[in-house]
């Protein structure tokens, strides 16, 4: 009787692993998702839009030798003439925001420096405050 049942067993694991793996040997995967991506929308072309011209290209901080807050940095020009920028450096300091604008004249594909000073203590700055570099 032993022989009969082994064989069943046999026959009953050999049956099991043919149906486990059917669904894993099936087929291969397929690609999901459009073959093309969607056309654009009319009248919009999807081109890359152009970078500005000019950029603030750095920033920083530090402090003044009177201990005030010193805000400073570059700004840069891509475009083939010469650019005027105006650099908007915003402090936040609690719940006071201290703004100052400076004017510079940037040559074609040059950077030029800006610089501004506020009344605001670096070491307070340091501890509590924010910063925000923009162009206007």
């Amino acid at each position: 009787m032993e022989p009969p049942r082994a064989s069943t067993r046999r026959s009953l694991l050999g049956a099991l692993l043919v149906g486990l793996s059917s669904g894993c040997l099936g087929s291969p995967p397929s690609a999901t998702g459009p073959r093309r991506p969607p056309a654009p929308p009319e009248g919009q072309p999807r081109d890359t839009p152009a970078q500005p011209d000019l950029y603030v290209s750095t920033f920083d901080y530090e402090a003044t030798d009177g201990g005030n807050l010193r805000v400073f940095g570059e700004v840069g020009n891509r475009g083939g003439v010469e650019r005027v920028a105006t650099v908007r450096v915003r402090v936040r300091m609690s719940d006071e925001t201290y703004t100052q604008d400076r004017s510079v004249t940037v040559s074609a594909g040059g950077t030029a420096e800006f610089s501004t000073t506020f009344e605001v203590s670096a070491e307070a700055f340091e501890r509590a405050g924010g910063l925000d570099v923009t162009l206007v």
